[in-house]
């Protein structure tokens, strides 16, 4: 099948979005193209961890990408914090290496034994997991979260009614298109996501994350299609 191209130094295929060696070098300017706010998120991620960390703490990461996420963490702390990293392309992992960051070669749909932890993030990485596989991960994720510990997960969401969903998907092409983005480049992303994420709207999410066992269910982050939750066990 032919390569479609994505972004600048990004091509896929159609039906089949994989972080491989096409998007790895350029994943952290592509981001910033096609997720609102992601400095923002980034931002957050790490302020959170003052809440939830302490001397020893261990901070996972599910989904960690090129580790962008982890290396503000540790950066922000002087204490002394276990940070480990999971994910499925060995070509993102290369890139964390070069920021120093420990991110582990992981399929989280097989995740099943997860170390003891005071602090979590999940950035825009359980919408690519199928139901199934992502509902025993969150209920995982809670199990081995210490009492009292913090989560935060940020996902793209489908509105809740057909004609908001309309306006918030067209106002997110919008913005892509804004950022440098050709119309052909945005739609060649839809295309190479069909089958490969699986959105669902803020209720069923919360609903996904309160079933799990988390106590506390806070919506701390908004903007378009994106939503972000701090959990608390």
């Amino acid at each position: 099948m032919d390569a479609i191209p994505v972004d600048g130094g990004i091509t896929s295929e159609a039906s089949n979005w994989v972080f491989d060696e096409h998007v790895a070098p350029h994943f952290d300017e592509h981001v910033r193209k096609s997720v609102p706010e992601y400095d923002r998120v980034q931002e957050l991620a790490a302020t959170f961890s003052d809440w939830f960390t302490h001397n020893g703490s261990t901070v996972l990461d599910f989904g960690a990408s090129t580790g962008e996420t982890i290396r503000r963490i540790r950066e922000r702390h002087s204490k002394t914090l276990d940070l480990i990293g999971f994910d499925n392309s060995q070509a993102m992992i290369e890139q964390a290496a070069k920021k120093g960051v420990d991110v582990r070669f992981q399929d989280l749909e097989r995740l099943t034994k997860i170390p003891a932890f005071s602090y979590g993030v999940a950035l825009y990485s359980l919408q690519f997991l199928r139901p199934q596989a992502r509902q025993r991960l969150v209920y995982a994720i809670a199990e081995a979260i210490e009492p009292g510990g913090g989560f935060f997960v940020v996902e793209k969401v489908l509105g809740s009614y057909p004609t908001t969903q309309d306006i918030i998907q067209q106002l997110y092409w919008d913005m892509k298109i804004r950022n440098g983005l050709t119309p052909v480049q945005v739609l060649n992303k839809v295309h190479a996501l069909r089958g490969c994420m699986y959105p669902k709207t803020i209720a069923e999410n919360e609903a996904e994350f309160r079933a799990a066992g988390f106590s506390q269910v806070e919506l701390v982050f908004k903007d378009l299609q994106f939503c972000g939750w701090l959990l608390i066990r």
